[in-house]
């Protein structure tokens, strides 16, 4: 699987062995992804989805997300 951007930029591979199926909803999710960092210029974690909280890219403000951990 293969996650193009409208500029023709590659942002993610996927490789499954046949056996194991592939999740729409984590496609989904990276895409949403993409286009909230390209946007925004802020950091999307692990499992991240519309509306949850975002890392931003700068040490001292950073510590904000953290500190929710």
């Amino acid at each position: 699987l293969f996650v193009i951007d409208d500029k023709g930029i590659l942002r993610q591979i996927t490789i499954n062995d046949l056996p194991v199926g592939r999740s729409v909803d984590e496609t989904l999710r990276l895409v949403q992804a993409f286009q909230h960092t390209d946007k925004y210029g802020e950091v999307c974690p692990a499992g991240w989805k519309p509306g949850s909280d975002t890392i931003i890219p700068d040490v001292e403000k950073s510590k904000t997300f953290f500190a929710k951990q």
